[in-house]
């Protein structure tokens, strides 16, 4: 979908789907889906990763978490100070002593979590996160994954291409503008 130079989020096709004009969204049949934690629960649940009750509640849990307390603890910037040394001390404590957020191993409450911690480094590259080793080793073992490395490869090719082809437009612009100048 190119959202930068067609904005085809925007497009009417498109917000039938999603009203809000944003990603992520799918559609399943009829179904018709946005916002990330709802997809991945919907994802889980419709793939079998529930066995129970419990199981659910506690991707929940942590769907929720990520969408709200840790996006807003490291995402939103007057918040940051105040709230992320404690949401990051607390994840480092529960990563200290299991490899995967909901215990011993991965499941739709790691997609969700380390989504956003593996967002850190390229948009808040400034941030210190030698404090917390167990979440930096946490994000390591979530970034090696076969699916997250492909994801990011492919999201940094997309964006490199992407890059690539505004330095162009800008350089044709700048050209014309000069070419433009230089008859007058």
């Amino acid at each position: 979908m190119d959202m930068r130079e067609k904005k085809e989020h925007k497009s009417a096709e498109f917000k039938a789907i999603n009203p809000f004009g944003k990603l992520p969204t799918i559609t399943d049949g009829d179904l018709k889906l946005f916002e990330s934690g709802a997809i991945l629960l919907y994802l889980a649940e419709k793939w079998g990763e529930f066995k129970t009750p419990h199981d659910r509640a506690i991707a929940q849990q942590w769907a929720l978490f990520a969408n709200s307390t840790l996006a807003n603890s490291v995402f939103v910037e007057q918040f940051r100070e105040k709230s992320m040394p404690d949401v990051f001390s607390t994840l480092d404590s529960i990563l200290a002593n299991q490899p995967f957020i909901a215990g011993s191993s991965f499941t739709v409450s790691d997609v969700a979590v380390a989504s956003y911690l593996l967002y850190i480094p390229a948009f808040l590259p400034q941030l210190d996160l030698k404090p917390y080793p167990h979440v930096v080793a946490y994000m390591q073992r979530m970034a090696e994954r076969p699916a997250c490395a492909a994801t990011v490869a492919a999201r940094a090719q997309q964006r490199k291409a992407e890059d690539a082809a505004a330095a162009a437009a800008t350089a044709a612009a700048a050209a014309a503008t000069a070419a433009a100048a230089a008859k007058n």
